[in-house]
């Protein structure tokens, strides 16, 4: 793993730590959501958990652990439903989608960065907003017109560290 794929990863966990979205499910959320990030864009997956925090500051109590975590799956199907969770027979998340056709990565399959405009997914929040309320840079979200960024292949990544 990369640099920047670690820095990417820290960042999903910023926010599950701070709203400890993970509950009482721990280990079998942390696997969930690594199954996640190994197969949605970064960008999307932070979108999704935001917009479901933003949605259970409306339920009490706030949905947490594998509860909230499948509302999140079930929102990154319905922006990208061509993706899905590689078959894995203890996979926690095998429940909720009963096709398991396997996955290509996103990196793999995309050529060259790409944004879409945000009412395209459905999201409603803005830059400012996923700024607010993770505490992180959402450049790496949204690009300069504030539509979502899918993907950041390798050759363009800014390096985080000097060259030699």
């Amino acid at each position: 793993m990369d640099i920047q794929e670690r820095i990417n990863r820290q960042r999903v966990h910023h926010i599950v730590a701070s709203y400890q979205l993970d509950g009482d499910d721990g280990d079998v959320f942390a696997e969930c959501l690594a199954q996640l990030l190994e197969t949605y864009p970064q960008s999307l997956i932070e979108l999704s958990l935001l917009e479901s925090i933003v949605k259970g500051w409306s339920e009490m109590p706030m949905p947490r652990g594998m509860l909230f975590i499948q509302g999140v799956h079930e929102r990154l199907r319905s922006w990208q439903p061509e993706l899905e969770i590689p078959t894995q027979p203890s996979s926690p998340l095998k429940t909720l989608n009963p096709k398991f056709l396997g996955v290509m990565s996103l990196d793999v399959k995309a050529s060259a960065s790409s944004s879409i405009a945000p009412e395209s997914i459905g999201i409603t929040i803005t830059p400012g907003q996923f700024e607010q309320i993770t505490g992180l840079d959402a450049s790496l979200v949204f690009d300069g017109h504030g539509h979502v960024l899918l993907t950041h292949p390798v050759e363009m990544r800014k390096p985080l560290e000097p060259q030699q």
